[in-house]
């Protein structure tokens, strides 16, 4: 029990009254990318419908290629999607990366819009929007669009997931809707309160390669050579 004081006492640090969310750093790029991510771009009605190959050679007359990459990294979260479920947290997807293991833009910028202005790489969620639009049934929704261009592409290859849980991460509960505690709370009380519902994880980390390390240390005094000093003996445990 003491362990899991410890260590609980760590990992909800943030349940104690006084940490404010702003003294939580956030990264610029990455809220860049929330932000982005949060936009719903107008409905292109009308697209060019060229074959892949003549696809492929207007970009490269254009001169586009990995070059023109900006933007390193998307986080695939729309509201397009959002509306109708919301399970899981948005993907990270590795805008660049991609681009330069397929060397290919008309992999993902299959179509462009007829007009002629649009940009020739246009994203996603402007041909791809709402699920069974039935102004557009040959047009499936974003959701799909992602999944099948995505997961197809990792099936051909032989390489990245193809299931729910190796893209995201599910969506984690509000713990300020979920979480009892007095003002003023204490360690012990906030351990308590995580331990009402996560006493199963609780056990499982007790039993974790981390919790239970030992050997020598070489840069602890009189422990540089001590195979049986470490976490899971004779150090005090608190990560």
């Amino acid at each position: 029990m003491i362990k899991k004081i410890i260590f609980f006492m760590g990992v909800f640090l943030f349940l104690m009254p006084g940490l404010s969310a702003a003294e939580v750093w956030k990264a610029p790029d990455q809220e860049k990318a929330k932000e982005r991510a949060r936009e719903v771009v107008p409905f292109v009605k009308e697209y060019k419908d060229d074959c892949l190959i003549n696809r492929r050679t207007c970009l490269v007359d254009a001169g586009i290629s990995i070059k023109d990459v900006t933007t390193v990294y998307f986080v695939l979260g729309s509201p397009v999607i959002k509306k109708r479920e919301d399970h899981y947290e948005p993907v990270r997807f590795a805008h660049k990366r991609h681009a330069a293991l397929t060397n290919d833009c008309s992999v993902c910028h299959h179509f462009r819009p007829k007009d002629e202005n649009a940009l020739e790489t246009t994203r996603c969620s402007a041909c791809h929007q709402d699920s069974f639009n039935p102004d557009y049934p040959e047009r499936i929704g974003l959701k799909a669009a992602y999944h099948q261009q995505c997961m197809q592409c990792h099936q051909n290859q032989g390489k990245g997931p193809v299931d729910c849980k190796g893209c995201h991460l599910q969506n984690v509960p509000d713990h300020k809707e979920l979480v009892k505690l007095p003002d003023g709370a204490d360690p012990f009380q906030v351990t308590a309160e995580c331990l009402r519902c996560h006493d199963t994880q609780a056990d499982d980390m007790l039993t974790t390669a981390h919790w239970l390390w030992k050997g020598p240390s070489p840069y602890t005094t009189g422990h540089r050579k001590d195979i049986m000093h470490g976490k899971g003996t004779t150090a005090l445990n608190n990560f």
